[in-house]
């Protein structure tokens, strides 16, 4: 699911899964944090070496060389080993590992690419993205559509901040304003918008 090409430096760190080659991560899916506030980013390392406290670009779904307009850089905060429920915090994780990052969420919708900040120019410009996941076998459509709105109006804003928390936290949620201004929650039927 990478689409760069695959006879490129950045493709063949990868294929070695060479944790001295440049930082590449696939994130897949976000865990809401205890409180509420923030996302933990699970991803698996295909190359490199991420710690906690490093820079790391943020490449969103939409990314491309040609048009970054859909990255960001942040810093990774802490750097966890998932371990069913619970989570053990690590200083250092090499490529093959899966990880969770906390403090790179806030420029993710649903899925990312994370690299390293610390490579050659010339190897930054061979970063490409992981593909946005795609669920055929779910059906790959919504096939339930939701109207939300607030019980009291002054309370748009925390809906639509809920609403967003949801659309990061489910990978097949999506969410939208429609041309008539409601919110709506489209999801893949009733068991999993419950």
């Amino acid at each position: 699911c990478y689409s760069g090409p695959l006879d490129s430096s950045v493709a063949k760190a990868m294929m070695e899964c060479d944790p001295r080659g440049p930082l590449v991560i696939h994130c897949v899916k976000m865990y809401a944090s205890p409180d509420g506030q923030s996302f933990y980013t699970f991803g698996r390392i295909y190359s490199g070496t991420v710690r906690a406290a490093e820079t790391v670009r943020v490449l969103g779904e939409g990314y491309s060389p040609e048009d970054d307009e859909d990255a960001a850089v942040a810093t990774v905060e802490a750097v966890a080993v998932p371990r069913g429920r619970s989570r053990t915090n690590i200083t250092i994780a090499k490529a093959g590992n899966w990880v969770l990052l906390e403090g790179v969420d806030a420029n993710i919708a649903k899925t990312a690419t994370i690299v390293g900040t610390n490579v050659d120019p010339h190897v930054a410009e061979e970063f490409q993205i992981f593909s946005p996941l795609k669920f055929p076998q779910a059906g790959g459509e919504s096939v339930m559509k939701l109207a939300m709105e607030p019980l009291n109006p002054a309370e748009l804003p925390k809906m639509v901040e809920g609403l967003r928390r949801v659309s990061k936290a489910y990978p097949m949620v999506k969410t939208k304003v429609e041309e008539s201004g409601e919110h709506v929650l489209l999801g893949t039927g009733e068991l999993y918008m419950d």
